[in-house]
């Protein structure tokens, strides 16, 4: 992943893209902020699960300025973030989503013998078992509401 980041780094710099270049700065800085607090160094190689997680805070906290900025009327830096997030999602891996996201929830419920919505806790962590972190968490756990109501 890190390899990647550089990269794509060096070929924006080239490319005088000043915002692609902002954004994989401060990837490659919230990587290695991460490979430090986990002991390894700045120069420590972390896992893909560990890296895919690093990315998915910042692409989070990207969505919470959105919302931010579009309560406070400022949809110009909110399109500025959403820009940032859009970049950054090119390195998750394919994500679960629509019928293949409600499929893989129903096979969960499935799997874990789900009734009632006190169930959710369950289903959500088979979904987390059995796909990592390919899906988003918020979508697939409206679904399991809607199902198990």
């Amino acid at each position: 992943m890190l390899d990647s980041l550089q990269s794509d780094l060096k070929a924006s710099m080239l490319a005088k893209d000043s915002a692609r270049t902002l954004v994989l700065r401060s990837a490659i800085t919230a990587y290695r902020n991460e490979a430090v607090a986990k002991g390894m160094g700045p120069q420590g190689v972390l896992s893909d699960a560990e890296a895919l997680a690093v990315l998915k805070r910042l692409i989070k906290s990207r969505e919470d300025s959105v919302e931010q900025f579009t309560k406070a009327g400022r949809s110009d830096k909110a399109e500025q973030e959403a820009a940032e997030i859009g970049i950054l999602k090119t390195y998750l891996p394919a994500m679960l989503e629509g019928e293949a996201l409600e499929n893989a929830v129903k096979a969960a419920i499935a799997e874990t013998g789900a009734q009632t919505k006190k169930d959710t806790g369950k289903v959500m962590k088979a979904l987390q078992v059995t796909h990592g972190g390919n899906y988003d968490g918020k979508t697939a756990n409206q679904i399991v509401q809607s199902i198990l109501s």
